[in-house]
This record gives structure tokens, sequence and C-alpha cells, in this order.
């Protein structure tokens, strides 16, 4: 089961669907993704779907995923590179 946070709600509606990005998208980024990082600062997930250049933040609770955020980049790869050449994604 998927829960959203009031904030990656606001950000599909103001921002990520202009790029077309849908919570259909988000939850097939996080049911197959092309790779799953872990954020050494936060303790959260990070899903990557370099395909559609969007990265999705999200907490494990149990059975659930609760999706935090999203990132969308052209420049996905350079930013994934740029944190784990610093140790904040593993």
């Amino acid at each position: 089961m998927i829960k959203w946070s009031r904030h990656i709600e606001d950000k599909l509606i103001k921002e990520l669907y202009r790029f077309g990005i849908t919570k259909e998208l988000l939850i097939n980024v996080i049911d197959d993704p092309d790779e799953v990082l872990y954020d050494s600062m936060t303790g959260r997930y990070v899903a990557l779907k370099m395909k559609h250049k969007i990265a999705v933040i999200y907490e494990k609770l149990g059975k659930e995923k609760f999706i935090i955020t999203a990132i969308y980049s052209s420049k996905l790869e350079d930013v994934v590179r740029n944190r784990r050449r610093v140790g904040r994604w593993i």
C-alpha cells in the first residue's frame, strides 16, 4: 500500500504534472525501479527511474510505503553521481 505526503500531493499539482509525472508513474518507479539507494542522511529510500529522469524518496512503514517527495531532473545522472560521491546516497 502506498501513502502520500501532503508535500508530494502539492508538488504533483504545482510542478510535476508539467513533465507528465503522475501518481501512477511514481507508483511504477517504486514498484519497478532501475535502482534503489539509501539516503544515509535521512534514513529514507530513493527509487530511481532513469528513463523518466525521476527519483522518488520514500519511507517504509511496515508493509506500507510513504512517498515523501520526488525529484525530477534532466540531469538526474549527475545528481545521483554527486550524492554517491559524497556518501549521501549509498
